[in-house]
């Protein structure tokens, strides 16, 4: 079996790395964190990780590997110094913790805005286990390759059918230390898996072949490897062939136009995931991201807390709590107990998703409404290799009025269009955006008519939501997991959006292949 060795050079069958919640950790921490404070540090932090993966690609033997991190903040003179290494060893700590309080004050440069932390968050200390019922590291890999393979070989039962699978697993052990006292460590998971189902015409002149990705199957998600039975893969296969069937025969858009658009839950997970989430990030509305991950047309932060920015049917709620959420933990990479909260409220933005540096930024705004200046607790790092930032917490759009089923908002048009699942991609505001459905169906009288190939929505975030006609009940909510890229360098996260299906008006649909090349190959169409 092919292994990728740890970046400390350990096999990580063979385990010799400190897990969470060994007392040896609160023992180099304290190295790092006293070597800070006796170079100057007012504050500092040091966080650990160990995070094995493993992933099957197509039925093959996995890759497997395992890598540890340390990472030491450290704040003097309202600047910060961060370093990391991929060695835990007691003179390495106690270097990181001079280095990052060095460099600290060579960050407090004259006229340089001073970092002010929001409020001290409660000491924190003990353990924390997301909650899964399978391990999926504890599963034998004999098991998991099963799985795949009984998943395509069905799916090759099935008339010119195919199939190709690709999961994943993800277990980081995170622990932390602070200068305020805390120290703690958790354990999350993430799986995933992503598998392609074809249909063949060879009855053509030309052979066709038509995907259909299941976006129900396992998007990332906060979970073992139960997720996988609970999934019941083969019992999809069927619905998701039809599906690849159904593209066979599917047309061309007669015109590009304006139409009214049902999205599923799927898709409207993307949308509401850029044109809500990631804009009411408080880092990218500041511009602090404004060279990589983008900045937001919901800003200046001053004008847009308290302003209506969608229709007062629309309300987000954002957590980092939920059962099988991908971004949920107990306590976020600041130390700072997670919580329930909401970014908009009957359509008001009332919050953004923030950490300490940058929740002092709201402190007008939370003290108008009784509230303490305080992070909600967003401050997330891909490991302890790279700085905390603000990365997106779970995300909730919340049902509308009475319980419409998708096919109730599809009954409401007249002439449209429907999209399932797929992809959105946004600008660097999160302001323009383009997307493509897994599946696109055209809707005459009411009705679901026949299958589009080749047709994206274009949009301009607060346009859209301008245009909103209703939302679907709870039947019609699902969640997916996203990932969320921002800093440099650059730091992959995920977390869940859970959405409700929605009927739009007046959206811009096109045929890209006909207008556009490189919105195809963004899009990467099949």
């Amino acid at each position: 079996m092919p292994r990728l060795l740890a970046a400390h050079g350990i096999d990580p069958a063979v385990d010799m790395t400190p897990r969470a919640g060994d007392p040896l950790l609160r023992d180099l921490a304290m190295r790092a964190l006293d070597a800070a404070k006796s170079a100057g540090a007012m504050y500092a932090d040091v966080r650990m990780t160990v995070t094995r993966s493993q992933i099957f690609y197509y039925a093959n033997p996995p890759i497997d590997s395992e890598n540890i991190a340390v990472g030491v903040r450290a704040l003097v003179n309202g600047a910060w110094g961060f370093v990391a290494s991929p060695d835990w060893t007691p003179d390495v700590m106690a270097r990181l913790g001079r280095v990052a309080a060095e460099q600290a004050k060579g960050n407090a440069w004259s006229g340089r805005p001073g970092v002010e932390l929001g409020d001290r968050p409660p000491v924190a200390t003990g353990e924390w286990r997301m909650p899964i019922r399978r391990d999926p590291f504890a599963v034998a890999i004999e098991e998991k390759l099963d799985y795949i393979r009984s998943a395509e070989a069905y799916a090759r039962t099935l008339r010119n059918g195919n199939a190709s699978s690709i999961i994943a697993f993800e277990r980081q052990e995170r622990t932390f230390a602070s200068t305020d006292g805390s120290f703690f460590s958790q354990t999350v998971y993430n799986s995933l898996g992503n598998p392609s189902f074809f249909a063949v015409s060879v009855s053509d002149p030309v052979t066709r072949r038509s995907g259909g990705r299941g976006a129900q199957f396992v998007s990332p998600t906060g979970a073992g490897y139960e997720i996988f039975s609970d999934a019941k893969l083969l019992e999809q296969i069927p619905h998701l062939y039809d599906q690849a069937r159904e593209m066979l025969t599917a047309t061309q858009l007669e015109s590009p136009s304006r139409f009214d658009v049902v999205f599923d839950g799927y898709a409207m997970a993307n949308i509401v995931d850029s044109s809500i989430g990631a804009a009411l990030e408080i880092d990218r509305a500041l511009g602090f991201e404004a060279n990589a991950g983008g900045t937001s047309y919901l800003a200046p932060v001053e004008k847009i807390v308290g302003s209506l920015v969608t229709p007062p049917s629309v309300t987000v709620t954002a957590n980092r709590s939920s059962p099988t959420g991908a971004a949920s933990v107990k306590w976020d990479d600041d130390g700072v107990p997670t919580t329930d909260f909401t970014l908009v409220k009957n359509g008001v933005a009332v919050d953004y998703a923030s950490s300490r540096e940058h929740a002092t930024t709201l402190a007008p705004w939370y003290r108008s409404q009784g509230r303490p200046v305080a992070s909600n607790g967003c401050a997330t790092s891909e490991s302890a290799m790279t700085v905390p930032i603000v990365h997106l917490p779970n995300l909730e759009l919340h049902p509308g009025a009475g319980d419409k089923s998708f096919l109730d908002l599809v009954a409401e048009v007249e002439d449209g269009i429907a999209f399932l699942g797929g992809r959105a991609l946004v600008d660097q505001q999160q302001l323009n955006g383009e997307g493509l459905g897994e599946m696109a169906y055209r809707i005459k009288k009411g009705k679901l008519v026949g299958t589009l190939s080749g047709v994206a929505y274009l949009f301009r975030s607060p346009e859209l939501w301008k245009d909103l006609v209703s939302l679907g009940g709870a039947s019609t909510s699902v969640t997916r997991g996203v990932g969320d890229e921002k800093g440099q360098p650059l730091q992959r996260t995920v977390h869940s959006v859970t959405s409700v299906a929605a009927h739009f008006k007046n959206v811009r649909v096109i045929d890209v292949r006909a207008d556009s090349s490189q919105t195809q190959q963004r899009l990467r169409l099949p």
